[in-house]
């Protein structure tokens, strides 16, 4: 029974187009095998004629397309399929990735006011959240009465022209206690006392938090205003942890805000925070950017670009790749026309250049035009081959 379904299946075989024996050739032409249409590869017809599924003539498959592998199409109908190839290079793949970025206040200079003593807010400056200052600007005049008394001792010993130390230990108490430098320097020049303390921004930046009004009394320990820096300002940018490399290798990383489009700004130091996203896999990088004509703002979109180059391999265009899921490949024409398909191993892409380790050489030419039609042909004489193999090794018996 089973030599028997064998036998039946070989005559099945037989029976398709392209697998009978080949006839003698005559006149030196090669037998044609059947004619197709190149959008339907699989319907073959006896004779030559119109398709019937496409206005086109139909195309022969001659006897020889077999020979030395890779499948052979007329001339003319790789001029009508539009068939282009590229030649293999080797070189170092460039990436190039773009990465939104944002514009963030300089934490390092965060500045939170506060009087250093008790008392009661005798005046404030013009300003308001959003306000620029310099550094040294007056925010609060805060008067302090207690201050009084200790200034009065330190007059007195000074008229009294005490012990030169304990002068000193009684101006280190008063500063100490929260007394400005320039407070203590009106009371070394006048001899009296002074009470009304002017609170100045220790840095140089934006006003965010100003929660004070005239009359109210202050503690010591009493936030007052808060200033942050803006000269350097921060750009923070979530990155990928592929492009991780990139940033290693990157020897400046520079940065573009849409508000300026024809410039750019170069980060002075960066640093690869050490807090990974589990979810978006992405590594948090932080930048430092100066910022001395203020055109940077916090809160502005920015965008990283990050530039780079890969280990040396072979370079083709991205287009003439065909990824099957487990398997990547690509057709080459060959120098007498025939058309093969290879197994590649693409190692990376980056825009429409991808670089492959495996499976070509240089100067190999790959299909990047007309491609899906060559190699559905292609797929089409691959099953053919596989089904006369198996054919013939069930008659031989072979498992």
């Amino acid at each position: 029974m089973t030599m028997r379904r064998i036998a039946t299946f070989c005559l099945l075989l037989s029976l398709l187009p392209g697998l009978a024996p080949a006839a003698e050739e005559e006149q030196g032409k090669p037998k044609v095998l059947y004619w197709y249409d190149p959008m339907y590869p699989a319907t073959h017809f006896d004779k030559p004629g119109k398709s019937p599924f496409m206005d086109m003539e139909l195309v022969p498959r001659y006897a020889t397309d077999d020979e030395g592998g890779g499948i052979r199409i007329d001339p003319a109908q790789v001029q009508n399929l539009a068939v282009r190839t590229k030649a293999v290079e080797w070189g170092r793949l460039p990436f190039a990735r773009d990465l939104p970025a944002n514009v963030e206040f300089n934490s390092y200079q965060l500045a939170k006011v506060q009087p250093r003593a008790d008392g009661f807010v005798s005046g404030i400056y013009s300003l308001a959240v959003g306000d620029r200052v310099a550094k040294g600007a007056p925010l609060v005049d805060v008067t302090v009465p207690g201050w009084a008394s200790d200034q009065s001792e330190y007059l007195l010993l000074k008229s009294q022209k005490a012990d030169p130390g304990i002068v000193r230990g009684v101006r280190e108490r008063l500063r100490i206690s929260g007394m400005p430098e320039e407070m203590l320097q009106a009371v070394d020049s006048t001899g009296r006392v002074q009470t009304r303390m002017i609170v100045r921004s220790p840095v140089a930046g934006v006003v965010t938090s100003f929660d004070v009004y005239p009359g109210m009394n202050v503690t010591k320990t009493m936030t007052l205003a808060v200033v942050q820096g803006t000269d350097p300002v921060w750009v923070t940018a979530d990155v990928p942890e592929r492009d991780l490399p990139l940033v290693a290798k990157a020897g400046r990383l520079r940065v573009r805000v849409q508000a300026w489009p024809d410039r750019s700004f170069t980060a002075e130091s960066y640093t690869l925070l050490p807090n990974a996203d589990q979810n978006t896999r992405t590594v948090p990088l932080r930048m430092v950017l100066p910022n001395r004509e203020g055109l940077l703002t916090p809160g502005m979109t920015a965008s990283l670009r990050l530039r780079g180059t890969g280990d040396e391999a072979f370079l083709i265009p991205t287009q003439a790749l065909i990824d099957l899921g487990d398997e990547k490949r690509v057709v080459v024409r060959l120098p007498d026309g025939r058309f093969m398909p290879k197994a590649v191993t693409a190692i990376g892409s980056s825009g429409d250049v991808t670089a492959v380790s495996e499976g070509l050489e240089t100067g190999d030419q790959v299909v990047v035009g007309g491609l899906f039609l060559i190699d559905s042909e292609s797929n089409l004489r691959g099953a053919l081959d596989r089904m006369r193999e198996d054919a013939a090794r069930k008659a031989e018996g072979s498992p």
